[in-house]
């Protein structure tokens, strides 16, 4: 196979992609779940089309073995679908009354007690060990 030049920038854009989908992927339906991340949180990260977005995940493609996201942003990438749910929740329980910030901790810390113990708390673990 042919190495493909990847500049830079579109590297870590496919990286925070593959990331998204190992953190929210499920297997049930391929196509539907990879239309799910995308119109949740790709669309907003990655500024992309479905398309591309697809073609990000496709990792024969591109060659960037050697890069790793920083733990933050894994993270982070980790953090989207709680605080996904707790503005939710929050929106049904206070219809129109803005939140403050602490109550959407609060919230989000309520779904991640809820949710202890879970692959994606693995993964940070190995993440950070890469770093270090």
């Amino acid at each position: 196979m042919k190495d493909m030049y990847v500049p830079n920038h579109l590297k870590w854009r496919i990286l925070l992609a593959q990331e998204l989908k190992q953190a929210y992927f499920e297997r049930e339906n391929s196509l539907r779940n990879c239309k799910r991340i995308f119109e949740l949180y790709g669309r907003y990260l990655l500024g992309t089309t479905y398309d591309t977005f697809l073609t990000y995940l496709n990792q024969r493609k591109y060659r960037i073995d050697n890069l790793r996201l920083p733990p933050y942003i894994v993270a982070a990438i980790g953090l989207l679908e709680p605080l996904r749910i707790a503005s939710e929740r929050l929106r049904l329980r206070k219809m129109g009354s803005p939140w403050t910030l602490q109550e959407i901790v609060e919230e989000v810390l309520t779904i991640l007690r809820e949710r202890s113990s879970t692959p994606l708390d693995r993964r940070i673990g190995q993440a950070q060990q890469h770093v270090e």
